[in-house]
């Protein structure tokens, strides 16, 4: 009986034709490769990250704000207050915020601006003050806020944002930031961990040598992915991505593994929440009024004033995530919130991806082929990206795995309906 019902099978299989097929591989393959480039024309990427969001979000673990705090620098400070609107940020400004954090109890400093030198190729070694700036004002902000992380790091973890440069899948080199001259993140000594040693000027005593980490600020294309540890050319060791650094500040052990990992993120209006966000210029008028938000917290101090002008334009800084649009700071936060929590999900790498969708692909092929008329060949894919989509909300929600293989099912199903529309076969033989 199975016999004979699979060679009835091969029969209507092989009835197709050699042109039938070979079209199907070539579509296969060609769907598989052309992905990233169909959904950036056809824009699909908005509607397969609100998928993930749903998929993602789970009663025992839902994407809820909790574990990291955010400064915010707005337009009352930017446009019309000390910061008088300029670049680079004032950095004894930054330095003021610092230490009012340390007022405010938090436990891990992470300052989200770029902070790489003037000529940020040429190498800085400590002690090479005189390469910071050669404008004195600028000189001048760098060593106070200098100071003031060497002061609070005796007390508290601070990260700082690393300048990296390179081709998109690294290797990356490491450029040169202004802090690097008074002896801060000098060089990786292991996976995300600097030697910090300071200089006979700016002394760091106590635990702050171990309490100063950097991460890289840059983001990924794919906004629900988690940015992976850069490899770093002519070194052994890794640099931790932003959100990471704080993660690790606070003990997390990171996801490993040779895929990336994915984040949902935070729904809702986190950067006006007073749970969750402070304003800087609140933050400096009565740091002790703010503990009971931001004390014992990793909190991110970053940038939301406006680009034009005050209250003028849209905001700085701001990229397109899964909740729309949203400034870096807000990023960075989200995905610290999801390594803190454990809300992420391992992908599969590049090539596994490649392998499974073609599989798939080609499972969905041999099915639409079995079916003839028009219609049923129209709902078996509507059915068939159904049962995708069931399938994949289960892996996540049993396995907190997630992959993504729509686009060669989909290219199979456009196939086969394709070739009924033109009749370019005859009929099965059964």
């Amino acid at each position: 009986m199975f016999v004979i019902a699979g060679r009835r099978l091969f029969r209507r299989l092989t009835s197709r034709g050699m042109g039938y097929w070979a079209m199907a591989v070539v579509i296969l393959v060609a769907a598989t490769w052309a992905k990233p480039f169909i959904d950036g024309k056809l824009d699909l990427e908005s509607e397969r990250s609100w998928l993930f969001q749903r998929f993602g979000q789970t009663a025992s673990n839902p994407a809820a704000a909790g574990n990291a705090r955010l400064v915010l620098i707005r337009d009352d400070e930017y446009w019309t207050g000390p910061l008088h609107h300029r670049a680079p940020i004032d950095r004894a400004y930054l330095a003021a915020l610092v230490r009012a954090l340390d007022r405010a109890d938090a436990a891990v400093i992470a300052i989200d601006f770029d902070l790489r030198a003037p000529v940020p190729q040429q190498p800085l070694r400590p002690g090479d003050y005189a390469l910071v700036d050669d404008y004195p004002p600028y000189r001048a902000e760098t060593d106070t806020l200098a100071k003031a992380i060497d002061e609070v790091a005796e007390r508290r973890k601070i990260i700082l944002a690393k300048t990296i440069a390179g081709p998109l899948n690294g290797p990356f080199s490491l450029q040169s930031d202004v802090y690097q001259p008074y002896g801060l993140c000098d060089h990786l000594v292991g996976d995300g961990v600097w030697s910090n040693p300071g200089t006979p000027e700016y002394p760091l005593e106590g635990d702050a040598a171990r309490n100063i980490s950097c991460g890289y600020i840059a983001l990924m294309d794919d906004p629900r992915q988690v940015p992976p540890p850069a490899r770093i050319g002519g070194s052994r060791w890794r640099l931790d991505a932003f959100s990471a650094a704080i993660a690790r500040a606070r003990g997390v052990t990171l996801p490993a593994g040779a895929g990336p990992s994915y984040a949902t993120y935070i729904e809702g209006d986190l950067e006006n929440d007073p749970r969750i966000t402070v304003s800087a210029r609140d933050l400096l008028a009565d740091p002790d009024r703010k503990r009971a938000v931001l004390a014992g917290w990793p909190v991110i101090i970053g940038a939301a004033w406006s680009q034009r002008g005050f209250a003028s334009g849209p905001l700085v800084d701001l990229h397109r995530t899964p909740i729309g649009l949203v400034g870096g700071a807000l990023i960075h936060d989200n995905l610290a919130e999801a390594l803190l929590r454990g809300r992420t999900f391992p992908g599969l790498s590049d090539g596994q991806l490649a392998f499974f969708e073609l599989a798939i692909g080609a499972v969905a092929a041999i099915l639409f082929a079995l079916v003839e008329t028009l219609w049923t060949r129209i709902v078996l894919v509507l059915l068939a990206m159904g049962v995708l989509l069931f399938f994949q909300w289960a892996i996540l929600g049993l396995f907190g795995f997630f992959f993504d293989a729509f686009a060669p099912v989909l290219a199979m199903g456009l196939h086969a309906i394709g070739d009924r529309l033109v009749g370019s076969h005859r009929g099965p033989v059964d």
